[in-house]
């Protein structure tokens, strides 16, 4: 007797499962059995339905209510949010992160739009807003196999600032997990948020843990951390430009321990583990540059700034674990 989301994969997705050659129905399994945490989605039930024409099979799975993303909340406002609601989110992205570390899952696509928040709405609730705003399709579509008619987006009311610090953050959209190992030579995570061993060498679990830095800063300031684009003045591409910055904001540079197991290294770099265009490379971390944005005090600032700091090291083996980071003085006294 309540609503439940159900998420519906492609024909190609399904096959890809059935091949064994994507894996989100056994991180999903993983994270159901024996046991679930509150701040990692989890399956009720899944099935398979056959599909129209040519579409093959679906495989569904039902899953719990939610009331939308994070990254639908930040684009409702001007502003950054409060900070015990950044704190709020922060932590229970950690909890469901170290939820899935644990079970030996690495999310490999953590993005504001995979963490989702729950809702107060109840069963009635929802059935007075249905009633008030039914279920829409789009014009028909006509594919080779027939007509369709895909539905609108209709997204529930997004929550006060006084709802969401008592929401629940969770962390969902297991579509690219892998597990955990250490993968090699294929590329995870949008650009902007992926760890610098991805660049053609080995990761795990820890670079779940550097695009979680670059979120907590994100959530932070409201702005992004790093971009991806040329740096004329140093005649930097793209790639070059993000390496760069990823030095001057870890304030650290790149051990040969590292570059000598990445292949992709001897594009980038010289054999002192300099980049081979010899940009000035100077160093501004993270608490000076979430100081820059005065929206914290000194002492936030820079408790802030070191929780980030500790996410964002280049060498995987020094960065901090999920289960470390939810120990951390910044994140003390807060639920």
């Amino acid at each position: 007797n309540k609503y439940v989301a159900v998420k519906v994969l492609t024909g190609h997705a399904t096959d890809l499962q059935e091949r064994r050659m994507a894996w989100e129905e056994e991180a999903l399994k993983r994270l159901t059995f024996p046991s679930i945490s509150e701040n990692c989605v989890h399956m009720l039930e899944y099935f398979t339905m056959k599909g129209r024409g040519s579409a093959g099979s679906h495989l569904c799975f039902t899953m719990p209510l939610y009331g939308g993303d994070i990254r639908s909340l930040i684009q409702s406002r001007t502003s950054p949010f409060p900070l015990p609601l950044v704190k709020r989110i922060l932590l229970h992205l950690l909890r469901g992160i170290a939820y899935a570390h644990e079970r030996e899952i690495v999310h490999t696509d953590l993005k504001f739009d995979n963490v989702l928040f729950t809702t107060p709405a109840t069963t009635s609730d929802i059935e007075k807003w249905i009633q008030e705003d039914p279920p829409r399709r789009n014009p028909p579509e006509l594919p080779s196999d027939g007509v369709v008619r895909s539905a609108v987006s209709q997204p529930m009311k997004l929550p006060s600032d006084e709802e969401a610090l008592r929401a629940t953050y969770v962390l969902a959209d297991f579509g690219c997990a892998l597990p955990s190992k250490r993968h090699a030579h294929c590329n995870i995570t949008p650009v902007l948020l992926r760890a610098p061993e991805v660049l053609g060498g080995e990761w795990d679990t820890p670079a779940d843990m550097w695009s979680f830095g670059c979120l907590a800063y994100e959530l932070i300031t409201n702005e992004v951390l790093f971009q991806y684009r040329p740096y004329d003045d140093f005649s930097l591409t793209e790639t070059e430009n993000l390496l760069y910055q990823m030095m001057f904001h870890a304030c650290e540079e790149f051990e040969p321990s590292q570059l000598s197991v990445c292949p992709l290294a001897g594009e980038y770099f010289n054999s002192n583990c300099e980049l081979k265009k010899e940009p000035t490379l100077g160093r501004w971390p993270i608490h000076e540059l979430i100081a820059e944005h005065k929206l914290l005090s000194d002492e936030e600032c820079s408790a802030a700034g070191a929780f980030v700091q500790r996410c964002l090291r280049l060498n995987p083996e020094d960065r901090a674990s999920a289960k470390d980071l939810l120990n951390d003085k910044w994140l003390q006294g807060v639920d």
